[in-house]
């Protein structure tokens, strides 16, 4: 009478543990109303989890539904269904981006947000033939546009727009020929501001271009939001007043030894796609997302590897006792019969998303375990009656 329900515990024990290894690690929660600026969320189901989405054709479906956009547990808010939603709801949008989402607006909701939006209207601009990477030699717009052309041509004819002038402070990705910006975003509080003006995520861009942009920009600024600001990374040391009559002088030696011992840094890796393999300085460092600590002060190597993409190589600058963030976009190959990168044998043993990520992967071993614990609660019930009749 023992044995049974032992048994039943162990399992029980066993359940608890193969759900925790089942469950998928925590997606980028997302919610949309109306337009996705070309987003497609159903293109990376692996890394983004549609909470809340809206047709967005009348404001009173964003007022009624508001709870879900500003739940704490939301990372992206994509704004660009109809306008007529209340100032609350407009008030409540913009102080859950302070606190730490990414809000992409576009359409026209731009004005509704016009004291945080990046831009401010200045007019009404000329025709443009094409929209262009506004500066390709950055590191931002290297990673964003990484195998894309630097130049989109006008696809649709495009009479006039509403032209816009960058805010201070704001950082303008792309623009269009005539200098003004098209897609630019801000920082706001804890969280950041995007938009996409019009018309330039419809008449220069194809859906494939700004789905990936969408992508690479959001887990860009994901990336830099979840790292401390800069000055928070630099070492502090607090101001000391010494009396005149104790001496204070150090030897040199000691000075020295002092000055060489540099604080490790921290590195916290992302990458577009998720999932690639990490290397600094050659050697396996783990898999994107993945924040690196003890990595020494200075300069290193940092390689981004995944199979079916192109290596990502840059060189970090970490810093004694902070934290930087560094992100790379991977282009895809376009020929399928590239080989595909080696990895260290140790990652074999490392990489276990692949597999557990597939719902029906998880459906069927909470099915096998649910069958075995029906069985034993079945056996005992048999074995309790037997016993006592």
């Amino acid at each position: 009478m023992v044995i049974l329900p032992r048994t039943l515990t162990m399992c029980a024990a066993v359940l608890c543990a193969t759900l925790v290894l089942v469950m998928p690690s925590a997606a980028i929660n997302t919610a949309i109303y109306g337009d996705a600026a070309g987003f497609v969320p159903a293109l990376h189901q692996d890394t983004f989890e549609v909470a809340c989405a809206l047709p967005g054709t009348a404001g009173v479906e964003l007022d009624n539904n508001i709870s879900c956009f500003t739940n704490t547990s939301m990372d992206v808010i994509f704004i660009g269904g109809d306008a007529g939603f209340t100032q609350e709801t407009a008030t409540a949008l913009a102080n859950a981006t302070k606190a730490g989402r990414i809000m992409v607006v576009t359409g026209t909701d731009l004005p509704r947000f016009t004291d945080i939006l990046p831009a401010l209207t200045s007019g009404i601009a000329p025709p443009s033939l094409a929209l262009l990477e506004t500066d390709p030699n950055t590191t931002i717009s290297e990673n964003i546009f990484a195998g894309m052309p630097s130049r989109f041509p006008n696809t649709t004819l495009v009479s006039t727009r509403e032209q816009y002038e960058a805010r201070a402070g704001a950082t303008t990705l792309m623009s269009f020929d005539n200098s003004d910006p098209a897609l630019l975003f801000t920082p706001y509080g804890s969280g950041y501001v995007v938009a996409w003006l019009p018309p330039a995520d419809q008449a220069y861009l194809s859906s494939t271009d700004t789905d990936l942009i969408n992508e690479r920009l959001i887990i860009y600024l994901l990336a830099l939001r979840s790292s401390p600001a800069a000055a928070a990374t630099e070492t502090t040391v607090p101001a000391t007043t010494t009396p005149v009559s104790v001496n204070t002088t150090v030897p040199a030696a000691a000075t020295t030894a002092a000055a060489s011992v540099v604080a490790p840094g921290n590195v916290s890796v992302y990458s577009s796609p998720l999932g690639a393999n990490v290397f600094v300085d050659g050697v396996y460092e783990g898999i994107t997302p993945v924040n690196l600590t003890g990595i020494s002060a200075g300069s290193h190597a940092l390689k981004l590897a995944m199979t079916g993409y192109y290596d990502y190589d840059t060189t970090i600058s970490v810093v004694g006792a902070g934290t930087i963030t560094a992100f790379g976009s991977l282009p895809p190959r376009e020929s399928p019969t590239t080989a595909p990168t080696t990895v260290p044998v140790t990652t074999t043993t490392t990489d276990t998303s692949s597999v557990w990520s597939s719902p029906s992967v998880v459906a069927a071993v909470l099915g096998i375990i649910t069958a075995i614990i029906g069985a034993i609660v079945t056996i005992f019930t048999i074995y309790h009656k037997h016993t006592h009749p």
